[in-house]
């Protein structure tokens, strides 16, 4: 089975073509700058690049047929007809009830246009996408695996907020988690590596980058997660706030004398780690001016750290004991001092950190001996949306 996996930003488009037997890439692609007159554009196959150069790409609807010419460009010799594909999947993000892997029905797309307040940058992309491939290819089966698809068996208890009842049983507003495809295959990933029993285990995944969260899996289930309602809440992040008191903002509102939607823009364009730094919103920017005695920015790495320590020490009090934590993204895997802080704190439940394995980034780097054990690894969403993707299409 051949499958395309589409993986779509505000202004970016990246793509995967799989051949499902081996799990192998035969070509993938990736256009930045989406909506301009010269949005770089880079093809490969298998691991070598191409095609790279920059070209005229109005928006995401242009992108789809840039990249499927390529696929059939006699020179290249990856498919003679865009009808070998078998199946196309989306690393979707919101649809309500309808989250899940599911196929990318009429009411499926109707939900994605109903939420696209939760996701303003994201499913207005990914539905232009889908309506182009639907275009091209109209009998092939496309399949949405939406990021809180992961979450959805979490307890109800878990999943509510303390809101007026009705706002949950009208209007879905509940919990409902991102970075999905990140924890499905990390915490697969750790269960594997270190034989744990498939239903008995309990593991923390950090998911820590420009986009951070962390999530709670216990025998096999998902049970928690830092992301809420939508992405902006949990962990603060490169240029999300975090968990805050909802009554700051009329406050806030009435002292500046701005509206809901001003006061929500402040927020995105100066708080986080970019607002709290004064620096920037990458984390190795950060430590850098660290380095230089900036007081900011140690503030901002702080309060980081301590997001990630207080989710996880509710966690595990929420599932009764640790086996393993697992880190990944741009942080989590780089960021050695980082795991080190968060991973002295464990000490109590027999957490022992071997200093050269987590300073060279290895796999495993808690000691033969902790009686937790530390992980670090590299996320693959695109597999998990492929496989989630060749499931849903079997399944039929």
């Amino acid at each position: 089975m051949k499958i395309i996996v589409c993986n779509i930003g505000s202004t970016s488009f990246k793509f995967q073509l799989l051949d499902m037997a081996h799990e192998r890439t035969i070509a993938r692609g990736y256009t930045e700058r989406v909506g301009s007159e010269n949005a770089p554009v880079t093809y490969w196959i298998g691991e070598r690049k191409v095609f790279s150069d920059e070209i005229k790409i109005p928006s995401h609807r242009d992108a789809v047929q840039h990249a499927a010419k390529f696929l059939v460009d006699p020179k290249f010799k990856i498919l003679k007809d865009l009808q070998q594909i078998d199946g196309i999947g989306f690393k979707t993000i919101q649809a309500g009830d309808k989250n899940g892997s599911v196929l990318l029905t009429d009411d499926v797309l109707q939900a994605m246009e109903d939420y696209r307040d939760l996701a303003p940058a994201h499913n207005p992309p990914y539905l232009i996408a889908i309506y182009m491939f639907r275009e091209l290819l109209p009998n092939t089966k496309l399949v949405g695996v939406f990021e809180p698809g992961f979450h959805v068996n979490a307890p109800d208890y878990a999943k509510i907020y303390g809101t007026p009842y009705e706002w949950i049983e009208k209007y879905s507003v509940i919990k409902y988690g991102y970075h999905g495809s990140s924890h499905r295959y990390i915490t697969g990933k750790t269960v594997e590596l270190l034989k744990l029993p498939k239903d008995n285990h309990k593991i923390i995944s950090c998911h820590l980058g420009g986009s951070s969260s962390v999530c709670a899996f216990k025998d096999g289930i998902a049970i928690d997660t830092s992301m809420g309602f939508t992405p902006q809440s949990g962990l603060i992040q490169g240029t999300r706030i975090g968990d805050i008191d909802p009554f700051v903002f009329p406050y806030i509102m009435k002292k500046k004398n701005i509206s809901l939607d001003d006061a929500l823009k402040e927020c995105s364009k100066n708080g986080g780690l970019a607002g709290l730094s004064g620096i920037s919103a990458d984390m190795r920017d950060i430590k850098e001016a660290i380095k230089k005695g900036n007081k900011r920015a140690l503030l901002a790495r702080n309060k980081f750290i301590y997001d990630v320590k207080r989710y996880v020490g509710e966690f595990i009090v929420i599932m009764g004991g640790l086996d393993a934590i697992t880190f990944t993204g741009g942080i989590g895997q780089r960021d050695a001092e980082l795991r080190e802080e968060v991973l002295k704190s464990l000490a109590f439940l027999g957490m022992k950190v071997d200093a050269d394995k987590n300073g060279n980034n290895e796999e495993v780097i808690s000691t033969a001996d902790s009686k937790v054990r530390a992980l670090v690894l590299e996320t693959n969403e695109e597999i998990v949306v492929a496989r989630e993707t060749q499931k849903a299409i079997e399944d039929l």
